[in-house]
Protein backbone atom coordinates (compact mmCIF):
# COMPACT_ATOMS: atom_id res chain seq x y z
CA UNK A 1 0.00 0.00 0.00
CA UNK A 2 1.23 3.52 -0.78
CA UNK A 3 1.15 6.21 1.77
CA UNK A 4 1.31 9.91 2.50
CA UNK A 5 2.69 8.99 6.47
CA UNK A 6 3.34 5.52 7.60
CA UNK A 7 1.51 3.40 9.82
CA UNK A 8 3.52 1.72 12.87
CA UNK A 9 4.15 -1.81 12.09
CA UNK A 10 2.19 -4.38 13.79
CA UNK A 11 -0.62 -1.82 13.50
CA UNK A 12 -4.32 -3.71 12.56
CA UNK A 13 -6.48 -1.99 10.54
CA UNK A 14 -9.57 -2.68 8.82
CA UNK A 15 -9.29 -1.87 5.06
CA UNK A 16 -11.68 -1.23 2.03
CA UNK A 17 -10.38 -2.85 -0.94
CA UNK A 18 -12.28 -2.90 -4.65
CA UNK A 19 -11.76 -6.14 -6.13
CA UNK A 20 -13.67 -6.13 -9.49
CA UNK A 21 -16.92 -5.15 -8.86
CA UNK A 22 -16.90 -5.79 -5.56
CA UNK A 23 -15.56 -4.41 -2.30
CA UNK A 24 -14.25 -6.17 0.80
CA UNK A 25 -13.19 -5.07 4.07
CA UNK A 26 -10.95 -7.09 5.52
CA UNK A 27 -8.91 -6.78 8.85
CA UNK A 28 -5.03 -6.43 8.07
CA UNK A 29 -1.49 -6.35 10.08
CA UNK A 30 0.56 -3.40 8.96
CA UNK A 31 4.08 -4.45 8.64
CA UNK A 32 7.87 -2.02 8.29
CA UNK A 33 7.16 0.35 5.84
CA UNK A 34 9.77 1.34 3.58
CA UNK A 35 10.17 5.06 2.34
CA UNK A 36 9.54 5.91 -1.25
CA UNK A 37 9.74 9.00 -3.62
CA UNK A 38 6.47 10.10 -2.77
CA UNK A 39 5.31 9.02 0.67
CA UNK A 40 5.85 5.45 1.92
CA UNK A 41 5.24 2.08 0.65
CA UNK A 42 3.89 -0.23 3.74
CA UNK A 43 3.25 -4.19 2.83
CA UNK A 44 0.61 -5.48 4.82
CA UNK A 45 -1.24 -9.14 5.87
CA UNK A 46 -4.16 -9.78 5.40
CA UNK A 47 -5.30 -11.37 9.22
CA UNK A 48 -9.12 -11.45 9.17
CA UNK A 49 -10.98 -12.70 6.22
CA UNK A 50 -14.29 -13.47 5.92
CA UNK A 51 -15.31 -16.86 4.33
CA UNK A 52 -17.06 -14.59 1.27
CA UNK A 53 -14.33 -12.17 1.35
CA UNK A 54 -12.12 -14.69 1.38
CA UNK A 55 -14.00 -16.39 -1.82
CA UNK A 56 -13.92 -12.93 -3.35
CA UNK A 57 -10.45 -12.84 -3.52
CA UNK A 58 -9.39 -15.57 -4.49
CA UNK A 59 -11.96 -15.51 -7.90
CA UNK A 60 -10.48 -12.65 -9.08
CA UNK A 61 -6.35 -14.04 -8.41
CA UNK A 62 -7.91 -17.01 -10.70
CA UNK A 63 -9.61 -14.93 -12.98
CA UNK A 64 -6.11 -12.79 -13.35
CA UNK A 65 -3.92 -16.10 -13.37
CA UNK A 66 -6.27 -17.35 -16.69
CA UNK A 67 -5.63 -14.78 -18.48
CA UNK A 68 -2.34 -14.68 -17.60
CA UNK A 69 -1.90 -18.26 -18.48
CA UNK A 70 -4.29 -17.70 -22.38
CA UNK A 71 -1.87 -15.29 -22.69
CA UNK A 72 1.41 -17.31 -22.65
CA UNK A 73 -0.29 -19.59 -24.44
CA UNK A 74 1.26 -23.16 -24.12
CA UNK A 75 3.77 -22.21 -21.54
CA UNK A 76 2.01 -23.55 -18.16
CA UNK A 77 0.76 -27.12 -19.68
CA UNK A 78 2.04 -28.72 -16.39
CA UNK A 79 0.17 -26.36 -14.15
CA UNK A 80 -1.87 -27.06 -11.54
CA UNK A 81 -2.94 -24.37 -9.43
CA UNK A 82 -4.34 -25.18 -5.61
CA UNK A 83 -7.43 -25.05 -4.60
CA UNK A 84 -7.72 -21.66 -2.98
CA UNK A 85 -4.56 -19.39 -3.91
CA UNK A 86 -5.00 -17.45 -0.45
CA UNK A 87 -4.06 -20.25 0.99
CA UNK A 88 -0.86 -21.11 -0.55
CA UNK A 89 0.94 -17.96 0.51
Amino acid sequence: MELAMYLEERSWVRLTVQVGSSLVHPIAEMMFPMQSTFGYLQPFRFTGLTPEERQILDGEIQELLKQTAAAKAGHSLGFRPPRFYLESF
